[in-house]
């Protein structure tokens, strides 16, 4: 952002882009003006759920461990990319997605072995995220954060993660929709985002007003 010209700036971020995005915010608070997170659960803020849970969220958590088994996960999803990621589309949405999406985010990773490697190595890396994390949340959030849930997914549970680490949270459960929203539900997300968004837009036009 520095090399873009950008010294403050609002972010956004969904699933693993949570976990960014509170990073970012923990550790440059000088930098995030805003931030705005869906539907995921932080490691080191949130409880690490039951490894013997119920069926329906066997179905949306088995991955956790998978992801971070070495070598051999890349091994039986390399070329299954359509099965494995269209799995976890279909289970975790309470709209389905559309094609051209899942088309897109599959293709990505299928036309690069490092990419799903990477895709991987957020998960292999959740000891050192989690004490990251631990460390990160005695340095409260004081920037106002947006929590976004799917009703059919994690809800409410996201804006009681950031409560967590944030003093200044706001929570949003869109309905009828799962851990997609981006996807599921585009005109709710938006309808959230754009008033949260609104005051640092009308700052920054009058920071460029002022400097012109």
């Amino acid at each position: 952002m520095t090399a873009l010209g950008h010294e403050r700036f609002t972010v956004v971020g969904h699933d693993i882009g949570m976990w960014t995005g509170y990073a970012l915010a923990a550790d440059h608070p000088e930098r995030i003006a805003r931030l705005a997170v869906a539907e995921a659960a932080i490691p080191g803020l949130t409880a690490s759920p039951p490894l013997f849970g119920d069926a329906a969220v066997n179905d949306r958590l088995w991955h956790f461990a998978f992801n971070r088994l070495v070598g051999i996960n890349e091994q039986l999803v390399q070329g299954r990319e359509q099965l494995f990621f269209g799995h976890q589309f279909a289970v975790k949405a309470a709209r389905p997605l559309p094609d051209h999406a899942i088309r897109h985010y599959v293709d990505t990773l299928a036309a690069d072995p490092a990419a799903l490697r990477a895709s991987f190595a957020f998960y292999r890396a959740l000891e050192a995220t989690i004490a990251q994390n631990e460390q990160r949340r005695t340095r409260r959030l004081k920037l106002p954060v947006l929590a976004i849930g799917g009703s059919q997914n994690l809800g409410a549970a996201v804006a009681a993660t950031m409560e967590v680490a944030s003093d200044d949270v706001a929570g949003v459960v869109i309905p009828d929709c799962g851990h997609f929203p981006a996807e599921e539900a585009p005109e709710e997300l938006l309808g959230a985002l754009r008033p949260f968004l609104a005051p640092y837009r009308d700052q920054g036009s009058a920071s460029q007003s002022i400097g012109s």
